[in-house]
């Protein structure tokens, strides 16, 4: 995969985490299926940050030696 693939998969997903909170503190009105859609969402924007901010080569993969 591209790297601009993977921080764009990381970024819909913290967007999606963002429309499932709004969606379940607007539209959802009985508790537990608002609790588990808002665990959800944070989930979902836990994990795209990770992605987004996750580093995509490892020192031993630099072309400058030490």
């Amino acid at each position: 995969m591209n790297k601009w693939t993977i921080r764009l998969i990381g970024f819909g997903l913290m967007v999606l985490g963002s429309v499932l909170f709004v969606w379940s503190v607007k539209y959802i009105s009985a508790e537990w299926p608002q609790i588990f859609v808002g665990v959800l969402s944070v989930f979902f924007g836990g994990m795209g940050f990770g992605i987004l901010i996750m580093p995509m080569e490892t020192p031993l993969d630099r072309a400058d030696p030490q």
